[in-house]
């Protein structure tokens, strides 16, 4: 029973105590709380300042270079070279596929360029005597084949007036009533348009054979010239419109008892006769032309072939030959290139990060077996958002820290890259933006976070104040200005950029000397 109101005694004397600790502290709260919240405001004169305008983002810290490489060509692995971790040299082989194949090939280009450099030196010398027989032989058999090549020509010029003549006067002219007078007439056509067209033809083309034949009577090769192939294209021609023209009107006949069926089909059958036989020359008198141009351009290249070795070693002779060997060099460099792709070569100094292949197996194309990355030179990735990056520009100087050694020690860098299209992060447009640091420093690693503020303008003499100070009234930006006479006044104001400590551009709407009211909360 004492013991339960020793208890007792206890808690009432504790109660005591703790009341009126608890009523001061809740007074003391309420006393500073009011204090405080009389000092809810500040004023603050406006002066020109620097205005730096800045954007902060994150990022990571990646190599300056950075490559994956892999195989070009598909075979066995004969050597890796490199392990996780070497350090490398440009142009130190990593590892090789078998490549004996390329090897032979190489050594067979080499051998061209020596052959071809001996011919060189021969060409320095002097054409030897054997030489010139055999370019003499040369222009022999390309005299005989453009002698024959032009008597082709000639002879297929006059087969043409043949298969001309042949076909108006021994197929075309049955039907025309005193073809070969100056009023010739063609039995009757549905068309009569049709009808005079012949019959002017034809007495056209009587003229024509006479001029044609006496033209050629004393062709030969001897007196060969372009106008009677001109002459032969163009009489061709001419008959072959004629005979499409016969053709037309023949079909369009019916039979009768003046012109009977079995007469008809005689007309059809010997006019396209004649048409197939003047198709056929025209192609052969092409086909003869296309020769005799070959064999010319053939004779004349051995003409200058021989006169060059008999001229002995020329200037041109030797800068010939100087291509001819320049060729197989550029061919024997082409192999080496293919020898070349059996390796994994370094493409600059740096460090191995993997090695994904080993000796004896078989190599993918373009599979990526081992990684680079440069040493010594980093630079920091980051992606800026559709709101910021207009204001980031190649060359704007920036502060970097990286969280592994806090935000006291500062990096400085410069933005190198922005790219153009945009990168898709978490829905949101963003655009990555490459930073390289100023100066090399050992303490920077690959996949470090990094903390970037860059600087985007920087305005002398420019009004700012803290955004806090800046309220909306219908829309319009305002601010609080205490006059000299304590009252105070909202005028309105036309802002500009805002940097990251929270301070906004004042383009218009206040002065120097202006107190403006700054809500602290």
């Amino acid at each position: 029973m004492k013991s339960r109101f020793a208890t007792f005694r206890t808690f009432i004397f504790r109660k005591r105590i703790i009341i009126p600790l608890v009523l001061i502290v809740a007074g003391l709260i309420w006393y500073f709380s009011s204090n405080s919240n009389n000092k809810t405001e500040t004023i603050l004169t406006v002066q020109p300042s620097t205005f730096l305008q800045d954007v902060a983002v994150t990022g990571k810290v990646v190599p300056a270079k950075n490559v994956d490489m892999g195989f070009e060509t598909s075979a066995r692995v004969s050597k890796v070279y490199v392990k996780v971790g070497d350090s490398v040299k440009q142009g130190q082989i990593l590892a090789s596929v078998s490549n004996g194949d390329q090897q032979a090939i190489v050594a067979q280009r080499q051998a061209q360029v020596d052959a071809q450099a001996a011919k060189l030196a021969q060409a320095q010398k002097g054409s030897r005597p054997e030489d010139i027989t055999i370019a003499q032989t040369s222009v022999d058999g390309a005299k005989t084949t453009y002698t024959q090549s032009l008597q082709s020509l000639v002879d297929q010029i006059k087969d043409s007036y043949s298969k001309v003549d042949d076909a108006v006067r021994s197929k075309a002219d049955q039907l025309f009533k005193d073809p070969r007078t100056i009023n010739p007439d063609v039995i009757s056509f549905d068309s009569y348009v049709l009808r005079q067209s012949v019959n002017s033809q034809r007495l056209a083309i009587g003229e024509m054979l006479t001029t044609w034949s006496s033209s050629i009577s004393n062709l030969s090769i001897d007196n060969y010239s372009s106008a009677y192939l001109s002459e032969a294209r163009t009489n061709l021609a001419t008959a072959r419109r004629f005979l499409n023209d016969l053709g037309t009107g023949v079909s369009s006949l019916v039979a009768s008892a003046a012109i009977p069926q079995s007469t008809i089909d005689k007309y059809t059958s010997d006019i396209s006769s004649a048409r197939t036989s003047i198709g056929a020359s025209i192609s052969a008198l092409e086909s003869a032309h296309q020769s005799y141009l070959g064999s010319q351009t053939a004779y004349k290249q051995a003409q200058d072939q021989l006169a060059l070795k008999k001229a002995g070693s020329t200037p041109e002779e030797i800068a010939t030959q100087a291509a001819n060997l320049q060729s197989a060099r550029a061919d024997l460099q082409s192999a080496q290139a293919l020898l070349y792709k059996t390796n994994i070569v370094a493409p600059f100094d740096g460090l191995i990060t993997k090695v994904d292949t080993k000796e004896g197996e078989i190599a993918s194309v373009n599979a990526n077996v081992i990684s680079l990355i440069s040493a010594s030179t980093y630079e920091v990735d980051s992606y800026i958002s559709e709101n910021d990056i207009a204001k980031i520009k190649v060359g704007q100087p920036a502060k970097v820290t990286l969280d592994a050694y806090g935000k006291d020690v500062v990096f400085d860098a410069a933005v190198v890259e922005v790219d153009p299209a945009e990168t898709v992060l978490d829905g949101v447009s963003t655009y990555k933006t490459k930073l390289q640091f100023t100066v090399n420093d050992p303490r920077i690693k690959s996949g470090m976070t990094a903390n970037i503020t860059i600087q985007t303008a920087e305005k002398p003499d420019t009004l700012v104040v803290p955004q806090q100070a800046l309220f909306l009234t219908g829309g319009e930006k305002m601010v609080t200005v205490v006059q000299t006479n304590g009252t105070r006044v909202d005028k309105p104001v036309v802002t500009g950029g805002i940097n990251d400590s929270g301070d906004i551009e004042i383009i218009s709407g206040l002065s120097i000397g202006d107190k403006v009211v700054v809500k602290n909360n």
